[in-house]
């Protein structure tokens, strides 16, 4: 998005800082590119956003309005899902450590991918209570290229995938359609192509007939600025992902008809919101230690995600007075007590009390990451041709203590 030192100066005025801002229309156009991609090979193509990511309800609306599916790993997520308006059989719920309202999920003909056998009794038992036929997915756990053991999902390697599934054929009401996998940390072409034809071999090897959907998770790079994007060896675009998962999903169901192909899922979350959603802070002070410079900054390193760990996110520095100077080599440092609240280190360039920095690419693992942790957490806005509207209101103190109870002789 491009900001200027005046509308920074009214998002201040209106809603304070540090405030996230919501590129709209920019998501829908990033949100389409994908789904469009994918689908130029394989017409069954949908998308399930995923919720964990960001769940925010403005988002989560439109995922909705453009056709997309829900991704939830929890109840909260579920509960999140329906008051935006899905239909069960819109949600996807996954996860290792589903609520109760897991078998909701199922008596309203809701997406199931089991987890672990343990959860798959639990289908089956509540399965044994119903006249009616469960049809369920199972998450597998395979190798894709990964320097590490992912802790989720059936083993697809071991007996324990060919226990689960005939542990389904055993009971009469219970049928496996799909099959799920979720690798995380493995971006590269040649790891989504590895997954792809495995997950088509194991679908070919046990579900009778042709699955309703087959469901490759998430963890494509979504579109980025040139400067996050070197700092990769390699950021695929939309188009090549597409024909190393669709393009092969057509080839595979080349002679079965587009009505009786399965349906192909992807679970973005960073992919198509990480671009989108900026943080507009300000600089609080600026200190010397022992030769070395630092900015305080009214934000910290829980407002910006995950993603502010391991790279440097694309930040725009707007002077704001008369008192910016020049440094070099600079850190940025959050309102936290904590040695490890580094938002951006190695700044160099013109910086002072009161300047506006906005950090780029933190739509996801931000707003629902951040801990009520020092302060409470800030507002978000939306912008759609020009408007500005409010996505999430600033926290209050008060909204932190609803939760816990000061008279103990209250109950």
């Amino acid at each position: 998005m491009e900001y200027s030192k005046a509308l920074i100066d009214d998002i201040k005025e209106q809603f304070e800082l540090p405030c996230y801002v919501f590129d709209e229309n920019e998501f829908r156009e990033n949100y389409l590119h994908l789904l469009n991609a994918l689908r130029e090979y394989y017409p069954k193509y949908d998308i399930a956003y995923s919720y964990k990511t960001n769940y925010a309800p403005k988002l989560c609306s439109i995922v909705k309005e453009l056709g997309g599916y829900a991704e939830v790993v929890s109840d909260m997520e579920y509960d999140i899902a329906r008051k935006v308006g899905y239909k069960n059989e819109l949600i996807i719920y996954n996860g290792p450590f589903k609520g109760p309202k897991m078998e909701e999920h199922l008596l309203n003909n809701g997406i199931l991918n089991i987890d672990n056998m343990n959860e798959l009794d639990r289908v089956i038992s509540f399965a044994s209570n119903y006249d009616k036929t469960f049809k369920v997915g199972i998450r597998v756990n395979i190798s894709i290229g990964q320097n590490f053991i992912s802790r989720f999902g059936i083993d697809a390697e071991s007996n324990d995938l060919t226990k689960a599934v005939n542990l389904i054929k055993e009971c009469n009401n219970v049928k496996l359609v799909g099959f799920h996998c979720h690798i995380g940390q493995c971006r590269s072409l040649s790891a989504w192509e590895n997954r792809t034809k495995q997950l088509l071999k194991l679908a070919d090897m046990y579900i009778d007939g042709i699955p309703e959907y087959i469901d490759l998770g998430s963890g494509m790079f979504g579109d980025m600025p040139s400067d996050l994007k070197g700092q990769f060896s390699s950021v695929p675009t939309y188009e090549e992902y597409a024909c190393v998962t669709a393009k092969i999903f057509n080839e595979h169901y080349i002679d079965i008809p587009l009505e009786n192909k399965p349906v192909l899922f992807t679970e973005p979350g960073t992919t198509v919101d990480n671009r989108y959603i900026d943080l507009i802070a300000e600089v609080d002070g600026v200190k010397k230690l022992k030769g070395k410079d630092f900015a305080i900054l009214n934000c910290s390193i829980h407002n910006l995600g995950d993603v502010a760990c391991s790279v440097k996110l694309p930040i725009q520095v707007f002077e704001c007075s008369n008192n910016s100077k020049e440094y070099i080599d600079m850190d940025f440092v959050g309102y936290t007590c904590l040695e490890r609240d580094v938002p951006y280190k190695g700044f160099s360039g013109k910086i002072g009390k009161g300047d506006y920095i906005v950090f780029g690419n933190v739509g996801g693992y931000s707003n629902v990451d951040k801990p009520p942790f020092i302060l409470p957490q800030c507002p978000m806005i939306g912008i759609k041709d020009s408007k500005v509207y409010v996505i999430k209101r600033k926290e209050t103190t008060e909204d932190i203590l609803s939760t816990y109870v000061f008279n103990e002789h209250s109950f």
